[in-house]
């Protein structure tokens, strides 16, 4: 792993378009909440719009490890937030590799503890082994994961360390999406099959957070991370038209929601919430998160899910 500072000046390098899908909240209507005060005088409950994070305000959302000690303090005592290192990320994600594979170190070898590193496999990931059992590498790209309160994502991606802020090279990447795009980019014949499985690959992976700022980075590191990907496998820069396409499958499967109730931030209670009266009738509207189910196609509530039993 390098030790370059991961983020340059501009985090959202995105055309206004790109950055009113990322913006989108799915469930509502309308954008994604701040759901936080740290950025007062905005109010917490109002809308991010692309004016408050661009131009002269480009710097306004930063990354965790670049706020200042005291802020990333008041939110791990505020809102417990703390982010995970990419060592132990890529350790427990290795566990779930290595029950689907039934074998070890199929990405990287993760023994190096005291150091927090890990070396990654070289070879392209064989799925020859699993012929038998009849899994295939589209059967990989297929799964479903989720990563609960997912912060800036690293689960899913692991452009930079969250907790240190150092790059990490593509091929040495770690996060569940990470490990599906190196196989769509080994396996795929020609670019239409590369698009088409990175796709399926985005809309397998789904990630839920609070805080507004936060679930900003985590989208756009999703959709950097198909941008880098494609410039390595392909050669070439994505197109307007296929960013377009995965900032929307990604502003579907990463969503703001408030994991105790399973609504939007703010929501009143489903039954038996009661307005206060000097509270707006509109600011306690109960909007229970909408996910997009891309196997049948279908917009469901995320709380269905509790009752089927996931995905």
């Amino acid at each position: 792993m390098g030790n370059r500072q991961t983020h340059d000046r501009d985090t959202l390098p995105f055309s206004q378009e790109i950055l009113s899908i990322l913006l989108t909240d799915r469930t509502t209507g309308k954008n994604i909440l701040w759901a936080t005060d740290d950025y007062a005088p905005i109010d917490a409950k109002s809308q991010i719009y692309i004016s408050q994070i661009t131009g002269l305000n480009s710097n306004r959302i930063k990354p965790r490890v670049q706020k200042q000690k005291e802020e990333q303090q008041s939110r791990t005592r505020n809102k417990a937030e703390v982010f995970t290192p990419s060592w132990i990320c890529n350790a427990q994600n290795n566990l779930i590799d290595e029950a689907w594979f039934g074998k070890k170190n199929v990405f990287n070898t993760s023994e190096d503890f005291e150091n927090k590193k890990w070396t990654s496999t070289k070879e392209t990931i064989d799925f020859s082994t699993d012929i038998q059992s009849g899994k295939t590498w589209q059967d990989y790209v297929k799964l479903t994961r989720m990563e609960i309160s997912c912060g800036e994502a690293p689960y899913l991606v692991s452009r930079y360390d969250t907790v240190t802020g150092k790059h990490i090279k593509l091929m040495d990447r770690i996060g569940l999406l990470d490990r599906k795009m190196r196989v769509i980019g080994e396996n795929s014949k020609n670019e239409a099959e590369f698009f088409l499985w990175s796709k399926i690959a985005f809309q397998n992976c789904y990630g839920f957070e609070l805080q507004g700022d936060n679930l900003l980075l985590a989208r756009a590191n999703l959709l950097l991370s198909f941008n880098e990907y494609t410039k390595h496998f392909l050669k070439r820069n994505p197109t307007e038209k296929e960013q377009r396409e995965i900032a929307e499958i990604i502003s579907w499967n990463l969503w703001q929601m408030d994991g105790l109730s399973f609504n939007t931030p703010f929501s009143a209670a489903e039954n038996g919430g009661q307005l206060s009266l000097f509270e707006e009738f509109n600011q306690n509207e109960c909007f229970p998160c909408k996910i997009m189910d891309w196997k049948e196609n279908k917009i469901i509530l995320f709380k269905s899910l509790l009752k089927k039993g996931g995905l």
